[in-house]
């Protein structure tokens, strides 16, 4: 699920949003990140019933989670700061 979730954040921060748009910009923003999504949603299918349940499961924790560490969105998302002084 998180697989699915990346590629498509990807296609909107990179397609939708930046509009990279030319040349291989395209392939980059939005070709291969379709492919992965499709093989993800793929993979899905090939799930037992439990499985896929317990993956929305805890999908659905982590944008709980998200949904109150941002008070409903209205402060912003927490950001991992990798820089070490």
């Amino acid at each position: 699920m998180a697989f699915s979730a990346v590629n498509l954040s990807v296609i909107k921060h990179y397609f939708v949003d930046l509009r990279e748009r030319r040349g291989t910009q395209v392939v980059t923003s939005l070709i291969f990140p379709l492919i992965g999504l499709i093989l993800t949603v793929w993979l899905w299918t090939s799930l037992s019933g439990l499985t896929l349940l317990i993956g929305l499961c805890w999908l659905a924790t982590g944008f709980l989670w998200l949904l109150g560490v941002t008070r409903g969105f209205r402060r912003p998302t927490p950001v991992l700061d990798l820089e070490y002084e």
